[in-house]
């Protein structure tokens, strides 16, 4: 017996499992699947509360950039502070 035979078993196609047992697939021992042509696809239908989610969630970043901006000029020293 070799050991290539023991470490990659012979699988049993579809009609040889038993109606109760599940067969598991390594993804690198599977058949290739068809990959998705997204050049292709159109644009994704959004409802309106996805749309303010993300428009909120593009502001919460745009505010968060803008105050790592301005702690990184003020740890600079270009601004000064009025005491």
């Amino acid at each position: 017996m070799s050991v290539m035979g023991f470490l990659k078993p012979q699988y049993l196609t579809a009609d040889e499992v038993p109606e109760n047992h599940f067969v598991v697939v390594h993804p690198l021992d599977d058949v290739p699947e068809e990959k998705i042509d997204t050049s292709r696809l159109g644009p994704m239908p959004m409802t309106p509360s996805v749309k303010y989610s993300l428009f909120a969630l593009r502001g919460y970043l745009v505010l968060m950039m803008l105050m790592v901006f301005y702690h990184v000029i003020d740890l600079a020293g270009f601004i000064h502070h009025a005491r």
